[in-house]
């Protein structure tokens, strides 16, 4: 759902989020534990886009002190529910652009899968900047490499469907180079983050399913006639291309982070 300002909220996805981003058990401690080495000493982290608290809950269970908001209240309220019904660290319905704190009220901030989902992608940059201590930490995971059979299909289904699989209305990997420069300018040294190998199992036609019932925000604006026809067409390409889609096949990609040092 894109609200007035243009800003994706994820109400919709509430119930079905973490089934569609979920990583395996060895892949999310394996971010868990790259994103704890940096924390570690740093105080509370603020993650904006906390959503259903798929990073940061593992975070806290970790021994991370945690903050997070969200323009969704669907996604929070999740993230409530997973902790028991009541939130295992602050959480506050905010705009990233806006964020509701003082200056340097923060030791870290993370940022997971959302600069690209916020049209104004560098007032929210220019928040965090504000609310993090100077010395303090922003880790962007930017994604990582994609499975490449996977990618041709959700290119397929968006040419299909008249829309690019890319489309967001924020920040995209392929100028991931502009969030470089703004906090370049800001004083901030980059780290490149080891990627974190991400290996499961998944059904082709599972993937295309999804893709049809419009599971993924970047489908959202497409009429569901649309979705479905794009879908049929995927899958006769899909077959004629790689065989049949229920087989179980691996599916490999990475999980990637820069790290943004503020200066002192």
């Amino acid at each position: 759902m894109i609200d007035p300002a243009g800003r994706v909220s994820f109400d919709r996805a509430a119930d079905y989020y973490d089934q569609t981003r979920a990583l395996s058990p060895e892949a999310l401690a394996g971010v868990v534990e790259l994103l704890a080495s940096e924390l570690t000493g740093r105080g509370r982290c603020l993650e904006i886009g906390v959503g259903t608290g798929r990073i940061a809950l593992p975070l806290a269970a970790a021994g991370q002190t945690m903050a997070g908001i969200d323009v969704s209240a669907a996604m929070l309220g999740r993230l409530i529910t997973k902790a028991g019904g009541c939130a295992p660290f602050p959480v506050a319905l905010a705009d990233a652009t806006l964020l509701p704190f003082r200056a340097d009220s923060f030791g870290a901030a993370l940022c997971v899968h959302v600069l690209h989902l916020i049209p104004h992608w560098k007032e929210a940059v220019d928040e965090l900047l504000r609310v993090v201590r100077p010395r303090g930490v922003l880790l962007v995971d930017v994604g990582g490499n994609e499975d490449p059979t996977l990618k041709m299909l959700e290119d397929r289904f968006g040419a299909a469907a008249g829309i690019a699989a890319a489309e967001r209305p924020g920040l995209p990997r392929s100028r991931i180079a502009e969030l470089d420069d703004r906090l370049a300018a800001a004083g901030c040294r980059r780290r490149l983050l080891p990627p974190v190998p991400v290996v499961g199992e998944e059904r082709l036609a599972e993937h295309i399913d999804r893709l049809e019932e419009g599971l993924y925000s970047w489908t959202w604006p497409v009429a569901e006639a649309t979705r479905l026809s794009a879908a049929a067409e995927t899958r006769a390409w899909a077959v004629a291309e790689f065989g049949p889609l229920d087989a179980p096949r691996t599916v490999r990609s990475e999980v990637g982070h820069r790290a943004y040092d503020l200066a002192g």
